[in-house]
């Protein structure tokens, strides 16, 4: 597999993964370890058959920082793209993408939504969103009907009709017009009246004159956040993919709430918990990564429990029908995990900068890193995290120094934040 990873790809998963520790959204794969039977179990038992055929599936994925929520997430939005499923990757704070705002969640969504991306896209930064989405929808759709010899007045008239047909069946008027209005946009190639529906569509504004002059009479509020998601769904649908992965990501804990947005955040949780097993979410999987579950679980008030109740289930491979992922679970033993990523990230490295590091030497750091990360982990699974950026500190080293002495001191100080007096000087020989 390494093989099919260009130098230019790995230099990147390396700077990535070596300056933060987070992965990068392509090449993570290359050093996966550990995920393949909870990811086997996501597309035997939901992509390839529950979700395809109707069927909608709400998760919740439980690992501490650096515990490999956002790996885990990138993985299981790879295999959706791999059976054309739409994704939307939205990364959730409590200042830009608060849960108990649903207007801004769905914003999350519409300015995450990705079609199945190339490596190189990936890599580039391709666009994501509605608009970029409106305009790929388009650009397939006229090269169909080019195919079958339209031309012309023709052709426009053909692409208003799918445009208009594409929006049958869905619950919110005014997502269902600005949809319409933006692909008409395009037939017609006026962009300032497909810039304003983006607008719309991705929450950024409501022009109360020129939104309403095209027939879109509310802005999309609190109100019909629910009600527009599920249009954005039914939307996806009638487009002819399989469906929509939603992947929210929370990067850091709301610790800051106050009681009432608090409460407003357990009960939306509670409603899209409901929602996936309704008809209108038909075709859906959402993913709800945490770092901490006592948080949405741990007061007293019904809102706690209604919740609680709701996500209590464990999913496993004897209980795909389970809600909690529990990322702590996938490893009985982490310095075996660990030892599996690091011979996979020692060959990224080489394929990086082109290098044949000793195959002893790099053996004996992985395992002499992996034992040291496990000792300061003290359970806690963000240790994973700690290891990587240690081990390609490590290579670097190795690397860049005179035969550095492979050894526990090597170990500790390559896990040190590198402000240390100890810390290494690349200017001088290793003793």
């Amino acid at each position: 597999m390494i093989q099919a990873l260009t130098a230019r790809q790995a230099r990147h998963v390396i700077e990535v993964v070596g300056s933060s520790g987070t992965p990068p959204e392509w090449g993570f794969q290359f050093f996966s370890a550990g995920l393949d039977g909870y990811l086997k179990v996501v597309e035997e038992d939901y992509l390839r058959t529950f979700v395809k055929d109707g069927g909608s599936s709400f998760k919740v994925v439980v690992g501490t920082y650096g515990g490999g929520k956002t790996h885990f997430l990138y993985s299981v939005r790879e295999l959706a793209w791999r059976h054309d499923y739409l994704v939307a990757y939205c990364p959730l704070s409590p200042e830009a993408t608060p849960f108990h705002r649903l207007d801004m969640v769905y914003k999350s969504i519409a300015t995450n939504l990705m079609r199945p991306l190339t490596p190189d896209e990936l890599l580039a930064g391709a666009d994501r969103g509605l608009g970029p989405f409106l305009k790929g929808v388009f650009g397939t759709l006229v090269e169909a009907l080019e195919a079958e010899g339209l031309r012309g007045a023709e052709l426009d008239a053909r692409v208003k009709a799918v445009a208009a047909d594409s929006t049958r069946g869905i619950e919110n008027p005014n997502f269902a017009r600005a949809v319409r209005l933006a692909l008409e946009a395009l037939a017609d190639r006026d962009a300032d009246r497909f810039d304003l529906m983006v607008q719309y569509l991705t929450v950024d504004g409501y022009d109360r004159v020129a939104h309403r002059q095209a027939g879109i009479l509310q802005p999309i509020d609190r109100g019909q956040a629910f009600a527009t998601i599920r249009s954005l769904v039914t939307w996806v649908r009638n487009l002819r993919f399989r469906g929509l992965v939603i992947l929210f990501d929370e990067a850091e804990q709301a610790g800051a709430m106050t009681s009432k947005q608090k409460e407003m955040m357990l009960a939306n949780l509670r409603e899209l918990v409901d929602q996936c097993g309704s008809s209108s979410f038909a075709n859906v999987m959402v993913m709800y990564a945490i770092p901490n579950e006592q948080f949405l679980t741990e007061g007293r008030s019904p809102a706690y429990e209604a919740l609680r109740q709701r996500i209590q289930t464990v999913f496993d491979f004897t209980n795909p029908t389970g809600v909690k992922v529990r990322l702590d679970r996938l490893a009985r033993d982490p310095r075996t995990l660990m030892a599996q990523i690091g011979s996979k990230l020692v060959s990224v490295y080489e394929a990086a900068y082109r290098v044949s590091l000793p195959a002893e030497a790099s053996r004996r750091v992985v395992e002499l890193l992996a034992e040291a990360a496990a000792e300061r982990a003290f359970g806690d699974i963000g240790y994973k995290r700690m290891f990587v950026q240690a081990l390609v500190r490590a290579l670097h080293a190795m690397r860049l120094g005179d035969n550095p002495v492979i050894d526990e001191d090597f170990a500790r100080r390559m896990l040190s934040a590198g402000d240390e007096p100890e810390a290494i000087d690349f200017d001088d020989p290793l003793p």
